[in-house]
């Protein structure tokens, strides 16, 4: 049989969905969580429909309140001093609270995961691949910083939601149907890389024929095509060269004449620490290279040498390039 934890916090009779999301959004946002919470948070929120409801209330709430609190917290601390209300380890105590809170739904640069990642059914984290197999002849492939919903409905087919990142996918005779922001793709016999990151989604068939619904219409897409869309519209298919894209699964990165500001951001989906880009030129230099994974540590240094940018390293492993 099966035991699920739950936060000592909400260890209470008669606590409902509610006061168990709520105890665990405190657990998630104390910086105490585990990987083993992670997991047991998952099978709490998948064991009733209930819980998932009452989850995503608490989170918005907090994601609704968290500027607020920060900006009460600086209010605060600007204003002259007053006969306090609370003494002063009290107040601290509350602005540290409010920051966690907030920090842990919006970690700033990225530097660790945010509760919409730990709240995934499958992740991924920086520099992190995965493989999943969700059936006879399904495969998925998650890339770095992916995060995966995965739902059954009644007549056992499998909705496949992809939240944020990138992953290929492989599918055999039964249709895989695959939701990323505001497309749907479905394929059968067929595999594609789908990317998905800050509301822009980039399809790629790689073998066979897939298909985009989107609210601008169906599309359908044929090998080494590609095609974008966001929630306003979607581009034109166009040729391309699908070595290029899925070169992440063998290790490595490939940039073709882009912006040096979009490798940097490339750069920080897998890099640890992160890399501060601080000169509005040097960001302009196109780039072509081919960069592994391997070496992705010492990425700075590459960027150094090639482009003469000067490093100042500061903690955590952010790194200001300029």
């Amino acid at each position: 049989m099966a035991v699920m934890m739950m936060p000592r916090a909400r260890k209470k009779a008669g606590a409902g969905p509610r006061a168990e999301a709520q105890a665990w959004l405190l657990l998630l946002t104390s910086g105490r969580a585990t990987e083993a919470d992670a997991e047991d948070f998952q099978r709490w929120r998948r064991a009733d429909p209930g819980n998932e409801a009452a989850f995503a209330e608490q989170q918005g709430l907090w994601r609704a309140l968290g500027p607020a609190l920060m900006e009460e917290s600086a209010a605060r601390a600007r204003a002259p001093e007053r006969r306090p209300a609370m003494g002063r380890r009290a107040f601290l105590g509350s602005v540290v609270a409010a920051s966690a809170a907030y920090l842990a739904l919006r970690p700033p640069l990225g530097l660790w995961p945010g509760i919409g990642e730990l709240a995934a059914d499958y992740r991924t984290a920086r520099g992190e691949q995965r493989r999943l197999t969700l059936g006879d002849a399904l495969d998925v492939q998650m890339n770095t910083l992916t995060r995966i919903n995965v739902t059954v409905g009644a007549d056992g087919a499998k909705l496949i939601e992809l939240a944020d990142g990138e992953a290929e996918v492989r599918a055999g005779a039964e249709p895989a149907l695959v939701v990323a922001g505001a497309g749907r793709i479905l394929a059968r016999d067929a595999s594609f890389n789908l990317r998905y990151v800050d509301g822009e989604a980039r399809l790629c068939c790689l073998s066979g024929t897939v298909r985009l619904t989107h609210a601008q219409g169906v599309f359908d897409l044929g090998a080494q095509r590609e095609l974008r869309y966001d929630g306003r519209g979607v581009q034109p298919p166009a040729p391309v060269d699908t070595d290029r894209v899925v070169a992440w699964r063998q290790g490595w990165l490939v940039f073709d004449q882009q912006p040096l500001s979009q490798v940097v951001d490339e750069l920080n989906r897998y890099r640890r620490g992160h890399l501060v880009l601080m000169n509005e030129q040097l960001g302009k230099r196109l780039v072509q290279a081919r960069i592994s994974l391997a070496q992705i540590a010492d990425a700075e240094k590459l960027i150094r040498d090639a482009y003469g940018a000067r490093l100042t390293h500061l903690p955590a492993g952010v790194v200001l390039l300029s």
